[in-house]
């Protein structure tokens, strides 16, 4: 039996189509913006191409449109905010919506895409965008910029040749005691780096976690605070984090396993 999610994004995506073959422009771009990890300047980690491009846009889809113009303001004190369309994508969007959000593109107009932190796709929403404007042969162009994952690799001396980010552990402690076990284990057995997160309010539990379900010689990178004053990066043995641990509550970071 077909859902009605399912008939609603083949009806979506019916109204697309049938637009493409109307409209005969020639599509917009679709550039995947980067954001900053914290409150910085954005020209210390933005590459100075990428400023004259975003202030030339007019339409941009973004996880929170509040946090997203006062970023815009951060990059250009005379970008002209209420002239600019956005579109909200989140994890309270619909297919049907993001379907709906490539018709500026279609219709010419170039676009930007920008993450809460860090950059489009990567541990964001704006992956699924950017998947239905490669369905339409819509030109997807990213620019470089800052990510915790990537920072806290290249940072933490664990193998850089293989490595797996898993996003976020479960919830419930004996869940993700048994995950942490599991991601120890890949890490032994295939020297393969585990890269994960946690919402900032738990860290503090998961990095409890690890000290008292990993081997005491395995390793663990934590990178807190990535590109801030407060900036605090280590890897060390999980024997040699039990004796002074890191105060991690409500602070933004991300963990490595390895051997």
């Amino acid at each position: 039996m077909i859902s009605n999610l399912h008939i609603y994004r083949r009806m979506a995506d019916g109204i697309i189509q049938n637009y493409c073959i109307f409209n005969k422009k020639m599509p917009g771009r679709l550039y995947l913006i980067p954001n900053t990890l914290g409150s910085q300047d954005p020209g210390l980690f933005l590459p100075a191409a990428l400023h004259s491009q975003i202030t030339g846009l007019r339409c941009f889809v973004v996880e929170n449109t509040r946090n997203a113009r006062r970023y815009l303001k951060l990059i250009d004190r005379s970008v002209a905010i209420d002239g600019i369309q956005f579109f909200e994508l989140n994890k309270h969007t619909s297919a049907e919506e993001i379907s709906s959000f490539i018709t500026p593109l279609l219709d010419g107009q170039d676009m930007g895409l920008i993450s809460e932190a860090g950059l489009p796709g990567i541990a964001d929403p704006g992956a699924l965008l950017v998947r239905k404007a490669h369905e339409y042969k819509i030109p997807v162009i990213p620019f470089t910029g800052p990510s915790s994952i990537t920072l806290a690799l290249m940072a933490s001396g664990l193998n850089g040749q293989c490595f797996r980010f898993q996003g976020y552990l479960p919830v419930k402690s004996r869940e993700r005691i048994q995950a942490i076990k599991k991601l120890e284990q890949l890490a032994i057995q295939h020297d393969e780096t585990q890269i994960f997160i946690e919402t900032p309010y738990r860290n503090n539990a998961l990095l409890e976690d690890l000290l008292t379900s990993c081997n005491a010689e395995t390793y663990l990178c934590i990178a807190r605070d990535l590109t801030t004053e407060s900036e605090f990066i280590q890897t060390k043995s999980i024997q040699s984090w039990k004796k002074k641990k890191p105060e991690l509550h409500k602070r933004p970071a991300i963990f490595l396993l390895g051997k």
